[in-house]
């Protein structure tokens, strides 16, 4: 199979509990040429739960994140994880236009938001945790460095955690009338290979 990075890491956003809207442009304060566009917003909530009887477990990182939403602003790179510079420039206030469009915090503390994004590419209050994610094939040591709070997740975990989730909770899962094309693809590719390694390796993603 081969799938496209935004398709996988909007499966995996999904599949980790996150309300997701793909492609958010950010429009420029005056004429016709966006400033920029996040890859995918994600919104997970504090008391996300699946499964009354045998809950399922999500990814650490999202799920130690207790008693506030979870906000992902996501970079999905095919190969090595990476920050686009729109994002990382304060002087072009992009990240000050997301934090707006976003609507979750009151015009005075969007300004502290988008300078601690800028800063550490995390911003915590008692409602909210926000943060930078990339995702790609190799971690980007510059991010590692600068940022050392921004999870960099590779694609062989996010398709060993898809695998892991299908396989788990199959039962469950193999009943999917409504999921769209890339979602009914990723099932059958699990349901042929029922081993996680011939699983990832099955699967090639691309820009």
């Amino acid at each position: 199979m081969q799938i496209k990075s935004e398709q996988l890491a909007y499966w995996y956003l999904r599949l980790n509990g996150f309300l997701t809207i793909p492609n958010f442009v950010v429009h420029p304060d005056r004429g016709s040429n966006q400033a920029t566009d996040v890859d995918i917003f994600a919104v997970r909530f504090p008391y996300r739960g699946e499964n009354l009887a045998n809950p399922m477990q999500d990814e650490e990182y999202f799920a130690s994140v207790k008693e506030k939403s979870y906000i992902a602003i996501a970079e999905v790179k095919s190969t090595v994880c990476d920050l686009n510079l729109p994002w990382t420039d304060p002087k072009r206030q992009n990240m000050l236009r997301i934090i707006r469009a976003l609507g979750a915090f009151p015009e005075a503390e969007s300004s502290l938001v988008s300078k601690s994004l800028y800063k550490h590419g995390v911003y915590s209050n008692h409602l909210y945790y926000v943060s930078l994610l990339c995702l790609g094939r190799e971690q980007h040591s510059g991010i590692a460095q600068k940022y050392p709070l921004v999870p960099q997740i590779l694609w062989t975990d996010v398709l060993r955690f898809i695998h892991k989730r299908f396989h788990e909770y199959r039962r469950q899962k193999k009943s999917h009338p409504q999921w769209d094309q890339v979602g009914c693809e990723l099932w059958n590719v699990y349901q042929s290979n029922k081993d996680v390694n011939t699983f990832i390796e099955s699967i090639t993603v691309s820009g």
